[in-house]
This record gives C-alpha cells, sequence and structure tokens, in this order.
C-alpha cells in the first residue's frame, strides 16, 4: 500500500523538484541582473567602502611625495584633492563603464587651483619669491598630480570587467524571462497534477520555494564562512576594501535571498496545516 503511495506521488515528487530547479535559476538570474548587471550596486559599494576618501588620501600622499622633490613640506599639498571630487569622478566612471558613455575629468581645473593656492600661501608664510623656475615646478606638478588623480580613478580592471559583464546583458535578460515562463508553466503544471486540495498545493509550493531557498544559502554560505573573500592579496588599501565588500554584498544576496525563501516556505506551510486539519475533520463528520 505505502509502495503505491509513493508510486502515485512520484510525478508530483518529481514536478516539484525540477520547479523547485526553475525558480531557483530564476532567482539566481535575478540576483545577477540586481547585482553584478547592475552600475548602481558598484556605486553603492563604492559609498559604503568610503572608497573614494581612501583614494583621495592616495593620489594626496603621491602628489605630497612630487612636491618635497621641490622642497615643497608634505603638509602643504596634503589636501588639495577634496574626496568629494573624486567621489564625483569615480560615479561617473562607474556608470559610465556600465552606459557606454565616454568619461572625462571632472574638476581638474579646482585641483590646480587647489595646489596654486597652496603653493603661494607657502611662499607667503615662508617670505619666498615665486621665481621661474618655482613656477615651471609648479606647472610640472600640477600635470603630475592630474596624471595620478587620473590612474587613480579610471582603473583599468573595472573598465575590462564592465565591458565584459555588459556584453551579456541581452542574454540574461532573455534567459530572465524564458526561465520565468518556463517555471510559470511548470508551477501550474504542478498545482493541477495536484489536485483541487488547497493545503496540499500550498503544501508543495512550500516544497517547491524550500528546496529553492536552500540550494541559494548552501553554496554561498560555504564561501562567506570559509573566508575565500579576505584572502584577495591587493596593496592598495582602498581597492582591497571595495573588492571584499563588493563581493562579500554579492555573495550574501543569494543568501537572504535564499532566506526568504524558506521563510515563505514555513509561512506556506503553516497556512496549509489547518487547512489539511479542516478537510480532515470534514471527512470524518
Amino acid at each position: 500500500m505505502n509502495n503505491q503511495k509513493w508510486v502515485a506521488k512520484l510525478p508530483k515528487i518529481i514536478l516539484a523538484f525540477v520547479c523547485s530547479l526553475c525558480l531557483f535559476s530564476l532567482l539566481v538570474l535575478g540576483v545577477l541582473r540586481a547585482t553584478l548587471f547592475n552600475q548602481e550596486f558598484m556605486v553603492d559599494q563604492v559609498h559604503d567602502t568610503k572608497y573614494a576618501e581612501t583614494i583621495a588620501k592616495e593620489i594626496n600622499t603621491n602628489i605630497t611625495d612630487i612636491g618635497l622633490a621641490s622642497n615643497i613640506p608634505a603638509e602643504v599639498l596634503s589636501e588639495v584633492v577634496p574626496a568629494e571630487v573624486v567621489q564625483q569622478n569615480v560615479d561617473s566612471y562607474i556608470r559610465g563603464i556600465y552606459t557606454d558613455v565616454p568619461f572625462n575629468l571632472i574638476g581638474t581645473d579646482q585641483i590646480e587651483d587647489n595646489m596654486d593656492q597652496a603653493v603661494a600661501k607657502y611662499a607667503e608664510e615662508q617670505n619666498i619669491t615665486i621665481s621661474e623656475e618655482m613656477t615651471a615646478n609648479l606647472t610640472y606638478m600640477k600635470e603630475s598630480a592630474i596624471s595620478i588623480f587620473d590612474q587613480y580613478v579610471k582603473l583599468p580592471y573595472l573598465l575590462t570587467y564592465g565591458h565584459k559583464v555588459m556584453q551579456f546583458d541581452d542574454t540574461l535578460i532573455l534567459l530572465f524571462i524564458v526561465t520565468g515562463v518556463v517555471f510559470l508553466l511548470l508551477l501550474i503544471g504542478t498545482m493541477m497534477v495536484i489536485g483541487k486540495w488547497w493545503h496540499r498545493r500550498l503544501r508543495y509550493g512550500a516544497y517547491i520555494s524550500g528546496g529553492a531557498g536552500l540550494m541559494l544559502v548552501v553554496v554561498p554560505m560555504l564561501i562567506y564562512t570559509g573566508g575565500y573573500i579576505e584572502r584577495i592579496a591587493i596593496n592598495s588599501e582602498a581597492i582591497y576594501l571595495f573588492l571584499t565588500s563588493y563581493l562579500t554584498d554579492f555573495i550574501l544576496r543569494f543568501v537572504w535571498v535564499g532566506v526568504g525563501m524558506i521563510v515563505l516556505a514555513v509561512i506556506l506551510w503553516g497556512v496549509s496545516e489547518p487547512l489539511r486539519v479542516k478537510m480532515r475533520n470534514a471527512i470524518n463528520h
């Protein structure tokens, strides 16, 4: 008798499993679209890690090194590149990568003016007459500063990564639509095979969402708890913080979506139980 019940349930179980796999695929594609293929996700990570502030310090440090070669103390040029200007450029650069809009540096005139004012103030305080040689050195320092600024903002690996990702954007959208349609058809088919009883439909819905949720949680959690992301070897503190935050948030998005599906499964199961009891009592009476 038990064997006959299992044979009767087998098509439903297989359909529910395939439906769960399809839902898992749909959710994975959705997370990818909301993260790796979304410029605002990267911009948010830049803001959260204070990436612009950190590289502004690194840029200013490099500029002060150039100033030291011309006998200008480090503190004179230590704040000529504001973090706000760096932030504007980084945001614009990232959005340009994803939208394929040409990027041009913003605020270079402000940086040059800051350097002119800083050197002029230093010369006035020290009673130094600005000679032609000093003016030529300042021009060289400004050109070098803009070059350093440009190198820090226009990271080549970000450009390469963004272009490669966006090559598959149309394919991802198509896959998402196809997977969504297939999932809906499978879900409708599963509900039809299960029958008219709502408690069974809700219970199988719990199996489907719970299975997809578990698949979304397990592997990302193994990666997250394994500490693989923190082991990335990068010399720049700013890039390290940005990259580890970017990857960590990307991994955790799968986990949170998976947890949401598991919670949904628990709710569906909880709602189905009173309906099952009600139906059984009605049959017994």
